[in-house]
Order: structure tokens, then C-alpha cells, then sequence
């Protein structure tokens, strides 16, 4: 299956954590959770490098986890927008969603070296905007949660 960010048109493709153009870029890819696309969970996989460790050593750095969750919580509303919408994946004109609002809770330092397991829950889809419910998992724990808003870029 191709991921969400596959879809996007050249004119978005240079995003730093998601853009597939972007040669320095974190090239983050997401799913619909087992490939269903008609699930409300979108799912994403990462494996930070040694150099993003955070001021804990050892420990992934905050920032770059956000930045993760908001590429991937974007994907999805995007992919949520389509289906909302009635349309294909990548058809024109382009629906590309911006964030409204992150909210994010570290419940647990995220350790280096392990891969990152992201999910982003709808809970709410209108013309305008989604609403998904933000989880990241490393070594089968949760370790950061949130709740983001994005809206349809006009």
C-alpha cells in the first residue's frame, strides 16, 4: 500500500518530516492501520539516528518527536479529508491540512535505538477540520500522547 505522503504533488513534497523531495528530510511514511482503509488509525514506524538524541542521554530528543507526531497527524487528516470528502488519494485539486493545534504529554522518556511506533486516532472529521487523538510507542510502552487539530489548507 502507498503511504499518504506518496500522494502528495511536488508543490508538497518538500516537508522536512514528511517530504519525499526533501534530500535532508525524515521521509516519515503513513499508513492506514493493517493496510484497512476504512480504520479511524493511521499508523507510522521511525527509527530516530544516534545524532537525535535529546538533553537525557540516550533519550530521543523532544522536539524531534514532536515534529513526528505533527507530519504523521497531518498525513492522516489528509487521508481522513479524502475519505470524508468521497475522493481518491492524490486527486486534484490537492487536499493539504496545517496544524490548528498539538498538544503533546511526555509520559516517559523514549529511549535511542528502538523503533518508534506512532498512531493518530480520528475522532472527529468536518469539512474544515480533523481532530485525531496522537500516540507514540517505543519498547511496547507508551511514551508520549496528545491531541492534535488540523485544518484544510484554503
Amino acid at each position: 500500500m502507498k503511504a499518504f505522503q506518496d500522494f502528495y504533488t511536488e508543490e508538497f513534497s518538500h516537508c522536512y518530516g514528511c517530504g519525499r523531495l526533501n534530500e535532508y528530510g525524515l521521509h516519515l511514511k503513513s499508513y492506514w492501520l493493517d493496510d484497512d482503509p476504512t480504520s479511524d488509525t493511521a499508523i507510522a514506524h521511525y527509527t530516530p539516528p544516534e545524532y537525535a538524541t535529546g538533553g537525557y542521554p540516550q533519550n530521543v530528543y523532544g522536539g524531534l518527536i514532536a515534529a513526528l507526531l505533527d507530519c504523521h497527524g497531518n498525513g492522516t487528516a489528509a487521508a481522513a479529508g479524502y475519505r470524508h470528502f468521497g475522493r481518491d488519494m492524490g486527486s486534484l485539486p490537492s487536499l493539504r491540512y496545517v496544524t490548528a493545534h498539538l498538544g503533546l504529554d511526555y509520559l516517559a522518556p523514549t529511549p535511542m535505538g528502538s523503533p518508534l511506533d506512532l498512531r493518530a486516532t480520528i475522532q472527529e472529521v468536518t469539512d474544515r477540520k480533523v481532530v485525531m487523538h496522537l500516540e507514540l510507542w517505543a519498547e511496547q510502552r507508551l511514551r508520549v500522547e496528545g491531541r492534535m487539530v488540523s485544518v484544510l489548507l484554503r
